[in-house]
């Protein structure tokens, strides 16, 4: 074995040797802040990490043999041992931890630290994230998130686009910060799109606590059930709260982009995270035309094509982009029928 084949399975071993060590409820707040620098010394020991999570959470639909196979990928046999090595025996109860429902609880850092990851899809791309807590975080094309996860706090911050979060049941709260809205998970499954400052959430299990991030108290709070959407409109600061079918409120994950009464302007940057070549709006002041209807991502240059028979536009094409330019012409397709 070479060095930095070596050195790779040394790091999973280790992965995989937190992964267990970090289910034990008593484990001591030292060993917690050598996981956390263990973590940031080396981003490959984070990539390990996931790993590990996601081969653990696996296991729950794994046969013997599968299992056995999955224990040897971290831990090779080793004959001339009388024991079993430490690792392969933290490892095994961390399988049967799962395999038992125990769930994949992960201690953090001591309160005033935290343990913070950040993630990314592509753009038309989608990304399925494992959180340490079993709770779970899908990625629209083109977002950006950070979790930031605390003692007394599961953070997550969703910078741009758009995701589908599945929260496992915690006493710490469960808070994503989208732009100006922070919205506290209450036993929940929902949906996050944020486009610049204009944030929209929908929930489609259970309920959730809306508020603007920046107040005090619940003077601007609202909460939704399932069935439920708010959006959020930065010029006006209102929230309009709106009824809503879980498959319309996650379309995007069946690479549909819905809208009800959106700026041009928000609806060209969605669609953006998913179009091969980016359009542009020429006049800014198309972008407060309003749009309400669905985008397949699939036939993105036929959707921008039709605009022309509903909006006063013009569709320019160039190489590296798709631009609308304001129609001049007194002549204009005829709407749809």
């Amino acid at each position: 074995m070479n060095t930095a084949s070596f050195v790779d399975r040394h790091i999973e071993n280790t992965a995989a040797d937190w992964w267990s060590r970090l289910r034990d409820p008593a484990l001591p707040e030292q060993a917690m802040l050598q996981w956390s620098d263990w973590l940031e010394a080396d981003k490959r020991h984070a990539a390990a990490f996931d790993r590990a999570c996601d081969l653990a959470e696996s296991a729950t639909a794994m046969d013997s043999a599968t299992r056995e196979a999955f224990v040897a990928r971290y831990v090779p046999p080793t004959p001339h041992r009388r024991s079993p090595p430490r690792l392969a025996l933290s490892l095994a109860a961390g399988v049967a931890i799962v395999v038992l429902g125990a769930g994949l609880y992960v201690g953090l850092r001591p309160a005033g630290t935290e343990s913070t990851r950040q993630y990314a899809s592509e753009r038309a791309g989608h990304r399925d994230i494992a959180l340490p807590d079993g709770s779970s975080i899908e990625l629209g094309g083109a977002t950006s998130i950070t979790a930031r996860y605390g003692r007394d706090e599961r953070a997550v911050d969703l910078e741009a686009g758009e995701a589908f979060f599945r929260v496992a049941h915690a006493e710490r709260p469960f808070v994503v910060t989208a732009g100006p809205l922070r919205i506290r998970d209450l036993g929940t499954a929902f949906n996050v799109r944020r486009t610049g400052n204009r944030v929209t959430v929908a929930v489609t299990e259970g309920r959730v606590r809306v508020s603007p991030s920046a107040t005090d108290g619940d003077a601007a709070t609202v909460e939704l059930g399932a069935g439920r959407e708010v959006s959020f409109d930065p010029e006006t600061q209102a929230m309009r709260i709106l009824d809503v079918t879980p498959a319309s409120a996650t379309a995007w994950r069946g690479h549909r982009l819905e809208f009800v009464n959106e700026p041009l302007a928000s609806v060209v940057e969605n669609v953006n995270r998913y179009s091969a070549r980016p359009i542009r709006l020429a006049d800014a002041d198309l972008g407060r035309l309003t749009f309400t209807g669905t985008v397949e991502v699939d036939t993105i240059d036929s959707w921008v094509s039709a605009l022309p028979r509903v909006f006063p536009v013009r569709v320019d094409s160039y190489a590296d982009r798709l631009e609308l330019a304001r129609q001049t012409s007194m002549t204009r397709s005829q709407k749809p029928r």
